[in-house]
This record gives structure tokens, C-alpha cells and sequence, in this order.
């Protein structure tokens, strides 16, 4: 078997470490920093970063329906309305039917699961500061030629 050039080692390695890292301590963190509502700050440590996705992809839009937010992730039907059920019980969103339209099931944030999603999107508006301050110290076209990488390693991964 073929020696992994150094430098490919430490990119894998440092993937792994990407993928092994999690931030939800970090998001509750920020999250309960920047709460003012008790009921918000008691809802948070039970929110999960990928709820919080599911979140801000129901306040991207005034209505979404359920079949809709499916198609605009990564999980199947099942775990979407698992989460979004979970958030219902938590009164962050709202489920609801057209009055003309009975047969799909549409999705709307409550005023926590707003503010919730607004904090979020803070969250990630810092981070991304962060993020613009290292990519700042490379040109475009090295970003643009480790990006194409990294996505030539997704694909070689999913043959």
C-alpha cells in the first residue's frame, strides 16, 4: 500500500477532526447569552444544532410546506417531520392547513421559534467573521482550488 503524501495526511486529518468536532455547546452558549426570554432560555438546551437548521429553513420563508423543507435538506421525510414534531411540542413552530388545501401540512415559526432562529443566524454571522478573517489570508483562486479539493474528496468517498 502506497505511503499518503504528508500534506494529504494532515488535510485528512484535520477533516476527521472537523467532522468529530461538536459545536452545540457553543450555539447553546451564544443562545442563552443572548435569550431574554426565560421560556426561550428552559427550551434551548433541548434544541439540537440540526433543529436549529431546520429553524432557520422554516424563517427563510413566510409559509414552507413540509414536503418543501424535505426537499431542501439532507434527511429523509421521517426525520424531518420527527424534528419538526419535536419543535411543535416545544412551541417553536406551528403546523397548519390552507383552508382550500387540507392535504398538506404547512409550517410556521412561533414568536420563540423566531427569536430562537434570529439568534442563530447571529450566531452565524460571527462565525462566518471569523472564517472571512482566515480566508482572508489566501488568495481566491487557492480558495477556489482547495474548494474544488475538498469536493473531489466528497466524491471520491461516495463511489
Amino acid at each position: 500500500m502506497p505511503e499518503l503524501n504528508p500534506l494529504l495526511k494532515q488535510i485528512d486529518n484535520e477533516l476527521h477532526r472537523y467532522l468529530a468536532f461538536d459545536n452545540t455547546k457553543k450555539v447553546h452558549e451564544h443562545l442563552l447569552k443572548h435569550a431574554t426570554e426565560i421560556a426561550l432560555s428552559e427550551v434551548i438546551s433541548d434544541v439540537s444544532v440540526t433543529d436549529l437548521d431546520i429553524l432557520n429553513l422554516i424563517a427563510a420563508h413566510s409559509e414552507i410546506r413540509i414536503k418543501e423543507l424535505v426537499e431542501t435538506v439532507y434527511f429523509p421525510q421521517g426525520t424531518v417531520s420527527k424534528i419538526v414534531n419535536r419543535l411543535v411540542k416545544k412551541r417553536l413552530v406551528k403546523k397548519y392547513h390552507h383552508t382550500d388545501n387540507k392535504k398538506d401540512v404547512y409550517l410556521k415559526l412561533t414568536e420563540s421559534g423566531q427569536t430562537l432562529a434570529i439568534l442563530h443566524v447571529q450566531y452565524h454571522k460571527t462565525e462566518n467573521q471569523k472564517l472571512n478573517k482566515i480566508g482572508a489570508r489566501f488568495s481566491n483562486k487557492e480558495l477556489a482550488r482547495f474548494a474544488e479539493m475538498l469536493k473531489e474528496i466528497n466524491e471520491l468517498r461516495e463511489k
